[in-house]
């Protein structure tokens, strides 16, 4: 695990976090619809809402976080939202989540985002929940995630 390095997402490594990305939604049975150039934009761009850090040895991605700052009245400040944690399988069990998860939270405090660490976990994964849960994480069972997307969003835009 030492040889590991974990550093926040450059240019150069759009394309390790990309795959990795694109490993974790192959895990989850999810589509994948994120291109190079809108990660890229969402990470390295002038305006990067995201952070992203990656975990790699030897030039092969081993874990990912991609977070972004959200701000909560009720939790006194701005925190992190974690889109994203994969950890290779290889990987998994050896303390890497954690390692990411915590110096997401030191990202969180340099931006001015540490009050909390936010993320979403499906019911279907106990292995992630059990690992949340010994991290210290609390379920927030009184709140439902809900989407607006495509058509619905379009049409909400054109509210006034």
């Amino acid at each position: 695990m030492s040889d590991i390095k974990i550093a926040r997402v450059t240019l150069k490594e759009i394309t390790l976090l990309h795959q990795a990305l694109r490993a974790l939604a192959v895990d989850l049975g999810d589509d994948f619809l994120t291109d190079e150039d809108t990660l890229c934009e969402a990470v390295c761009g002038a305006n990067a809402p995201c952070i992203a850090l990656l975990a790699h040895a030897g030039g092969e991605p081993l874990g990912i976080a991609l977070a972004s700052r959200v701000f909560s009245t009720v939790r006194g400040g701005a925190g992190l939202y974690v889109s994203d944690l994969w950890v290779a399988k290889a990987q998994r069990g050896k303390g890497l989540a954690r390692r990411l998860l915590a110096l997401t939270a030191q990202e969180g405090v340099s931006l001015n985002a540490g009050h909390f660490l936010k993320l979403t976990v499906y019911h279907d994964n106990p292995q992630a929940l059990a690992a949340y849960d010994q991290l210290g994480f609390i379920r927030q069972v009184d709140e439902t995630n809900m989407i607006l997307t495509g058509t619905g969003l379009a049409a909400l835009k054109e509210t006034s």
